[in-house]
């Protein structure tokens, strides 16, 4: 008889990240993914400001649960509820969501910054250069999703815009332990931290800038 694979050792919210199609949702839909620990984010969303009273929050996640609600009973898609009604009994499971959360908003932010440099800019196609005879390159159009996008910032840049205890010279100090604390998760050390941010970018098909050691 085959013997049952353990879980051990995996990561509680791992169908929440494995899940991510990073050529397929946007930037916002990813960040909403991970600040509710689920795939069905907007159930999640629903039940909880439902449940803590908090209705006037519920809006635009009650107007995506409509719109995915009509396509899956046009499409049959019968295993769509069946995930809802695991959302509403299970809710959401987010693990790290604060670094994961400011990570992908500063992985945006960056290449926001990096696209809207001119150096950056793709070379204009004959029927632009027709009508702006001055103008060799123009800006790229940019998708919602972070697949295929990247940055000239490093993994150290974005490092260095999270939020941790940190010396005069911006260096961050290990806690008591020995670990470090950034965006109020425990790292076992910077390098760890800098592996996330990597690893993060990875799964959204990002990349970064590569660091010369």
């Amino acid at each position: 008889m085959k013997k049952k694979k353990s879980n051990r050792g995996r990561k509680p919210n791992r169908a929440t990240y494995s899940g991510i199609k990073p050529d397929q949702e946007t930037w916002d839909e990813i960040r909403a993914r991970i600040i509710w620990g689920s795939p069905d984010w907007a159930m999640v969303a629903v039940r909880h400001f439902s449940a803590t009273d908090q209705r006037q929050e519920i809006a635009p996640f009650m107007r995506k649960l409509i719109v995915d609600c009509e396509r899956a009973a046009l499409d049959g898609d019968a295993d769509w509820f069946r995930r809802q009604a695991k959302a509403i009994e299970k809710g959401g499971l987010p693990q790290r969501a604060q670094f994961n959360t400011k990570v992908v908003y500063l992985l945006e932010h960056a290449m926001c910054e990096t696209l809207g440099r001119p150096k950056n800019w793709r070379p204009s196609t004959d029927a632009e250069r027709k009508l702006f005879p001055n103008l060799t390159r123009v800006p790229q159009v940019v998708t919602l999703t972070p697949a295929g996008k990247f940055t000239d910032q490093t993994a150290s840049d974005i490092l260095k815009h999270l939020d941790a205890k940190r010396d005069k010279h911006a260096r961050i100090i290990p806690d008591s332990d020995g670990k470090v604390t950034v965006e109020r998760y425990k790292f076992v050390d910077v390098d760890s931290v800098m592996d996330a941010i990597r690893d993060l970018a990875t799964l959204l098909q990002f990349k970064l800038k590569k660091q010369h050691l």
